[in-house]
């Protein structure tokens, strides 16, 4: 029960704070509104849970065995997020017909924004490594972990498109909201990127 309880308050920490995918959640939201961001909430919780399934199946001993693979994951993923800011940023301030017309991202941008997402793996090795490769009974660990983090993840990035949606009318503004955001990712990708290879 206390291992359920750990596993329950690990996924609950690392979905609901602050990291690159919530807050393109949030900028869908304002962009979109929550309800037309669910595709990307889904493929982004679909994607993270095959990413701690497969990290789970076997790919952590070899990503830990060899430093240099992960190190790479990191800075490739970090790279791509800092593009994918200023792409964000750069949208913001097209001319407001064009601007409306774009479509909301779908399933399978959340997917790949996790794959993408140098957060996503460093989460899941360490879920795997603290909580699952302990366990007596390591496939139904992993298993429940799985089911808990989809569980969790889904409604934390569904709340994150909500606050979105929210503070863009706040702001005066969803172009400026999104500039704020892109600004936010940036600096989130910046400082992950400082903690990892300090």
């Amino acid at each position: 029960m206390s291992t359920l309880v750990a596993m329950t308050g690990f996924a609950l920490a690392t979905s609901a704070s602050p990291g690159p995918i919530n807050i393109v959640s949030a900028m869908s939201g304002a962009r979109f509104g929550a309800g037309r961001t669910i595709p990307y909430i889904l493929g982004a919780t679909v994607g993270f849970v095959s990413i701690l399934a497969i990290t789970g199946s076997g790919l952590s001993p070899v990503i830990m065995r060899f430093p240099h693979v992960e190190h790479a994951l990191a800075l490739l993923g970090s790279l791509y997020m800092l593009y994918l800011a200023y792409s964000l940023a750069r949208a913001s301030m097209v001319d407001m017909d064009e601007y409306e017309k774009s479509s909301p991202p779908n399933i399978f941008a959340g997917i790949l924004a996790q794959y993408t997402n140098p957060k996503a793996w460093i989460v899941a090795i360490s879920a795997i490594s603290i909580y699952v490769s302990t366990n007596e009974n390591y496939s139904t660990a992993l298993a429940i972990f799985c089911c808990i983090f989809f569980i969790i993840c889904f409604p934390s990035l569904w709340v994150w498109s909500i606050i979105g949606a929210s503070f863009s009318r706040k702001l005066g503004g969803i172009k400026i909201f999104n500039v704020v955001m892109s600004c936010l990712l940036a600096g989130s990708v910046v400082a992950f990127i400082l903690d990892y290879f300090r």
